[in-house]
Formats: C-alpha cells, structure tokens, sequence
C-alpha cells in the first residue's frame, strides 16, 4: 500500500525532545503537525526506565527544583501533554529514506505499509546511540551472548523484569554507565566494575555521590590502553592491559553519538567523524527547511534538556514557516 500526505511539520522522533517541538509547534498556532516514532509508545529513551519497588531514579525535573524522578514516569508525563494538543503520532513506523528538496519523508508501519508525505518543515529529533564496539578503538573481542549495550540491558531488566547478569562489568564512565551500574545492583547483582580508557570516570562528582547511595562500582581507567573481552560464546571476563577482570556480563555503556543516518542519506551536511549535523544558529541544516534538536545535535544531554531545547527549536521553525508564507505572499 502507498499513499502520498501533506503536513505542515513533519518530526522525526517522539522522545523528549520531538515532543517539546510538537507541542511548542501547536502552542504556535502551527496545525498538520506529525511525530513519526519508530517504537510502540512516545517518550523516547526515559520510558525504559520502569519505575519500580527499590528502583533508581535516574532522570532529574531541573524545572522541579532538581527532583530525581523515575524515566517511566516523565515519559508518561510527556505522553500526556502532546496527547492533550492532538498532534497526529504514528507509532510502530521506522523512516526509511528522506527527499531533502520535495521536503518528503518516507516510513513503513505494520498498519499502512509503504508511505510517503510531504512537509514545509522537517524536524530530526532522532536522539543518539552508544558507540559501538569498533566505534571505540580500544576494545578487542568477540561480541558472544552477555555482551550487551545499555538499552538491551533495560529491555531485560525493567521491560521483562530478567536478571541478566551477576557480576557486571561495564565499559564507560558516563552518567549512563554509573545509572546501569546503579539499576544493577538494585536488581540483585554485585557491585560493578567500570572500565574505561581515561584516567578519571566521565561521570562529574556529585552524579557519581548520588549514584553510590545505590551501588559503588569500582572504577578500572588509568593508563589503560587496550581491553579485550573474553569467552569464544559468552562472556566471561575482561583483560584490560595484563590484568584479568571476571564478569558475566559485559555492558556497553554510554559515549552517545548522534542517530545522523537519515541526514547523510537525505545528502545533509553531516561532521566526520563526530556524525554531527552542520546547523546554523537556528538549528537549521544544510537544506532550508530542515531543522535538528535534542541529542542529535551533539554531546550527551539529559531528558528534560531536550525537552525545552525542542521547544527552542520550534520556535526557529515557526519564524521559518511565517517567512515563507510572507515570501509566498509577495511573490502573488
């Protein structure tokens, strides 16, 4: 099945940050407005973080007077506030290629197969990934069962309430990392260990003081050069220099990087290495019409964060949209 729809805004992404946009966009005055969200809810990364009896709450409300709440709950809380604008939401639909001057973008869904609409405005508001295994140049190894990345780790743990592993080690330092390590121990396993290629963990001094009123991983990093995982079919440990670390799990964690894939199929300008989109101070890409926000843009941002930074974007896309209407008008 094909069909061709028209929007006013299309955006890309229903986390945090695609949702601020959407309901800015709407506060606007700016109606056709579409989310297109790839899983079967909106709220982005926080809804994997189940709230739960002895749960880590690991996402703060700055806004809140800096009050530590569970993911679960502010996604339910950004769930609420785009359904009350009635901003069209596809769920279940993954974006598979982009048209940057018709301004097209084309999603499969189980529900509608096939469709493609165009928008004055595009918005990305794909969020990152966490480096992969290569991705990272220091780390050796097959990728055997109980190699995991951080997401795979909260879809066992708080999505299927598993127990995947007992003797974590985790390789990162970021806020991510001492959150698993956290949620971790929390679900019954040892204190972590954390590994990483810098003499001093990523994570800033009072994140790290929070998390150890839940779990206090030690931290592997000085002078580590090369770290390979070990077991030809599951994990059992990691060699980090000439020092064995036994685990049986291995967590991938953290050092997010943007989701820039559609960018650079779409022929946008992207930043290598660092996968960065080229914005302006607008937060518009290459191609006139195009915007970014949230995570995508670059650096490791927390949920609430991009929230208001969606808001700033839609923002610079209303001020687009008016312009060209004006230009629009002019030209008759």
């Amino acid at each position: 099945m094909s069909s061709t729809q028209k929007y006013k805004v299309i955006i890309i992404g229903g986390g945090p940050a695609g949702i601020g946009a959407a309901i800015k966009l709407h506060k606007n005055g700016i109606r056709q407005i579409l989310v297109i969200e790839r899983n079967q809810s909106v709220g982005g990364i926080p809804s994997f973080y189940k709230r739960k009896k002895g749960g880590v709450r690991t996402f703060v409300r700055w806004s809140r007077g800096g009050i530590p709440v569970f993911g679960q709950d502010y996604a339910k809380y950004l769930k609420k506030k785009i359904t009350d604008t009635g901003v069209e939401i596809k769920l279940n639909s993954h974006v598979i290629e982009i048209n940057t001057k018709q301004k097209e973008v084309t999603w499969v869904s189980p529900g509608e197969g096939k469709v493609t609409a165009e928008a004055e405005a595009v918005v990305f508001a794909t969020g990152g990934r966490e480096k992969t295994i290569p991705e990272r140049k220091w780390i050796a190894g097959a990728r055997g069962s109980r190699v995991m990345f951080t997401k795979h780790l909260l879809g066992l743990s708080d999505l299927n309430n598993l127990h995947p592993v007992n003797q974590p080690l985790i390789i990162g330092s970021d806020v991510i990392a001492y959150a698993a390590a956290a949620k971790l121990r929390t679900g019954g396993a040892q204190n972590a260990k954390i590994a990483d290629n810098k003499s001093f963990p990523d994570t800033p001094f009072y994140e790290r003081l929070y998390f150890r009123l839940f779990s206090k991983p030690s931290f592997r990093g000085k002078q580590t050069s090369s770290a390979e995982i070990k077991g030809s079919i599951a994990a059992n440990g990691v060699k980090i220099n000439d020092r064995f670390m036994d685990a049986d799990g291995v967590i991938i964690s953290g050092q997010l990087i943007p989701n820039s894939e559609l960018a650079l199929m779409g022929s946008l300008e992207v930043n290598i290495p660092s996968r960065i989109p080229v914005l302006d101070n607008n937060f518009q890409l290459s191609e006139q019409g195009w915007f970014a926000t949230g995570n995508v843009i670059g650096g490791f941002h927390g949920a609430e964060w991009c929230y208001y930074n969606g808001k700033r974007v839609a923002n610079s896309v209303t001020k687009y949209l008016s312009k060209q209407k004006l230009l629009a008008t002019t030209k008759k």
